[in-house]
């Protein structure tokens, strides 16, 4: 095999591709990244038995097809240091030659027969939907999990597919994120299909997922899932165990109050107050009424804080007390131009945030102090 290609074009591929590949795999083989050449571009693999993919790109010019395992760790320490170059790639039986500038590294490498093959997607029956609504999903949930918990599978994401769209759930059994986004069928498609994906599995596939405009075809198999675009096919086995009724979960609220919160003044007031909190006194308390909002935090060792915004709520005075980091985390899933409005019964209901695209997250409120101090 020999090549001639971009470094800055392989490096970005290889990169997202070697992150599959478990440095520390008890079985070395699995180490490796296979790349193979043909039909004038390259095809990276990778795989740690649980998860894999198979990515393709153009190759500037290929002397002599051929297929080769690239050590995952060496070789993308080598992409970084000839960054720029333009590199010429060969291989010989078990030895590598990359050659780059004025540089020229030499390796051995395994036989890629060895390497594990890697399923295709064959299916007929699956959900399309871009790339961007799938990425979204992926990142406004994968931080609500909860991988302790022994009586419902809730170390992954729910994804559910029901009536033609898609939702991305997950909980802690503190609060809950969920994200709708549009999908259709291709084929014929049962009414809901259901699967439980690791949070592993998915930040993965969100990092190979490059292109926000691709189409993407996604299969919810019994034993895993299956994703394939135009030049990426990955797929990975899924949870084992039962999520709970997450609708039941967001439809606690009973005639709740609203209001639209100011997203940039909110999350710079959220964010101060997140200053004065830790680990084991997370709490700050929102006190709101008559159009303003006041947000506090009194803590004995650091001290305290006080900051206000203008609301659109009339109404006589409320108070909730909330984990600021569960607060921080969902703002952080959103950009600036987001429109965010803020569900509330009482002190004691879980307070229900909602975007107008889909997003959705429902957090449980800490106790009131007696005297509405935050600690």
């Amino acid at each position: 095999m020999k090549i001639i290609c971009s470094c800055e074009t392989l490096a970005s591929y290889f990169e997202v591709v070697r992150s599959i590949a478990r440095i520390q795999s008890p079985k070395p083989i699995l180490r490796n990244v296979k790349m193979e050449v043909r039909d004038e571009e390259i095809v990276l693999f990778a795989t740690d038995m649980e998860m894999g993919a198979r990515i393709s790109f153009p190759c500037e010019q290929i002397l002599e097809a051929g297929t080769v395992l690239l050590p995952s760790d060496l070789v993308g320490k080598i992409l970084k240091q000839l960054y720029r170059e333009t590199l010429t790639i060969e291989s010989n039986k078990n030895q590598v030659i990359i050659k780059g500038g004025e540089s020229q590294f030499e390796f051995s490498t395994e036989d890629p027969e060895e390497f594990p093959g890697i399923p295709v997607f064959s299916e007929n029956n699956y959900i399309v939907t871009k790339a961007r609504y799938f990425k979204e999903g992926i990142k406004r949930t994968n931080f609500a999990t909860d991988s302790e918990s022994g009586r419902y599978a809730l170390g992954g994401i729910f994804m559910d597919f029901k009536e033609g769209s898609l939702n991305f759930v997950s909980t802690d059994g503190r609060r809950m994120a969920t994200q709708q986004i549009e999908a259709s069928v291709h084929g014929e498609y049962p009414e809901q299909k259901t699967a439980i994906a690791t949070t592993r599995s998915l930040d993965a596939l969100a990092r190979l997922l490059t292109n926000a405009d691709a189409d993407i075809s996604l299969a919810l198999l019994d034993n895993c899932f299956m994703v394939q675009t135009e030049n990426l096919f990955f797929y990975s086995s899924l949870l084992e165990g039962r999520f709970p009724d997450w609708r039941i979960g967001l439809n606690q609220l009973r005639n709740p109050k609203s209001m639209m919160l100011p997203f940039e003044e909110f999350t710079r007031c959220i964010r101060q107050a997140e200053i004065m909190t830790d680990s084991t006194s997370p709490g700050v308390l929102l006190e709101f009424g008559n159009g303003k909002m006041t947000i506090s935090k009194a803590d004995v060792g650091k001290g305290k804080l006080q900051t206000r915004l203008a609301v659109d709520f009339h109404e006589d005075e409320m108070a909730l007390k909330l984990n600021v980091d569960f607060i921080v985390k969902f703002l952080g899933a959103l950009d600036s131009e987001s429109v965010v409005k803020m569900n509330f019964v009482d002190s004691r209901t879980g307070v229900l945030f909602e975007t107008n695209d889909g997003y959705r997250y429902l957090v449980m409120p800490m106790q009131l102090d007696v005297k509405k101090q935050a600690g």
